[in-house]
């Protein structure tokens, strides 16, 4: 059978070299899709930011960020909530959305919620901090803002640690 197969693949590269390049050069596409995409999320993980010194790294300190919307598809509010599971207290700057279409994206910083500035925030070991935060707002003031895909929110420590959330498909397309 799998003589079969390489007989039949060795007559089709044959006799068709038109079929050949293409599968060449629709290889050598994906491989360097490939190669950019893994480049790009390696230079942009979620751990990265400044270099924090030895006595940073072993203070423990631990945020939790996680974004949810209120509906599954194209939500109108946005909750973002910041959680301390820790033994340490953070000091936690404003938090910032991302909006995402393909390779392009798009960051605001939220400064205030309601008029009241919250950042920074000083976060004790085992309490939740919750916002709401309205689409709206950015669509009417960013209107290509609505062919965003995906969105996310990140947040970071005065210290420069930086915490990101699970990403939200806003859309499939």
């Amino acid at each position: 059978m799998i003589e079969n197969l390489n007989n039949l693949l060795q007559s089709a590269f044959q006799s068709h070299p038109v079929l050949t390049v293409l599968l060449l050069l629709v290889a050598i596409v994906l491989t360097g899709w490939g190669i950019i995409s893994f480049y790009r999320r390696w230079r942009t993980s979620p751990t990265k930011g400044r270099r924090l010194s030895i006595r940073e790294r072993i203070s423990r300190r631990k945020a939790e960020i996680s974004l949810t919307g209120d509906r599954k598809r194209r939500p109108e509010y946005v909750t973002i909530s910041l959680r301390n599971p820790g033994i340490r207290p953070v000091d936690l700057q404003a938090p910032v959305l991302v909006f995402r279409r393909w390779s392009s994206e798009r960051k605001f910083r939220i400064n205030s919620f309601g008029g009241v500035d919250d950042f920074p925030m000083w976060l004790e070991p085992g309490y939740e901090a919750t916002f709401q935060v309205e689409l709206r707002q950015f669509y009417d003031r960013v209107p290509p803002l609505r062919r965003a895909c995906r969105l996310n929110a990140e947040v970071k420590e005065v210290s420069g640690k930086r915490f990101v959330s699970q990403t939200i498909r806003i859309k499939w397309i």
